[in-house]
């Protein structure tokens, strides 16, 4: 499964969560693609009429975290930004400027994590791998500033 390609009701039935306004509104902003903080579903939500407090938005996203339907990062300079879970895990190339972010194709670390794990008497259980950097658009922006 793909998370795009479900609604946000579906994703929380699958996940076994209730159905409700907050866990919907909140998975349907972070269908729309790009990463985003806390505070900008927030704002995002009050902006569309749905007056959610920022303390519901930061329990709704542990709760879909911890129920496999997100994943967060931790952006150099920034706060955590929260993603749609890709199936399988996830390997991302991540703009610290717009936070858009591009599933990379294939695990370019799975052996690499078998070979460590293996020195060092782990199991390896999972993995993530995120490269950080400024996308083609904001640096297109940043030379025209010059």
């Amino acid at each position: 499964m793909h998370c795009s390609e479900h609604t946000p009701e579906e994703l929380l039935k699958e996940a076994g969560l209730k159905v409700t306004r907050q866990r919907t509104a909140i998975l349907a902003l972070l269908l729309e693609g790009n990463s985003r903080t806390a505070d900008e579903i927030y704002l995002a939500l009050k902006q569309q009429q749905q007056n959610f407090g920022l303390s519901t938005v930061y329990r709704v996203l542990a709760s879909l975290e911890e129920h496999g339907l997100i994943t967060r990062s931790d952006m150099p300079g920034s706060s955590q930004c929260f993603f749609l879970r890709s199936a399988g895990h996830r390997h991302r190339l991540i703009c610290t400027r717009c936070r858009t972010s591009v599933l990379l194709d294939g695990c370019p670390v799975e052996q690499f994590a078998a070979q460590v794990g293996s020195r060092h008497g782990f199991l390896i259980t999972g993995h993530s791998f995120e490269i950080f950097g400024i996308c083609p658009a904001c640096r297109k922006k940043e030379q025209s500033r010059v």
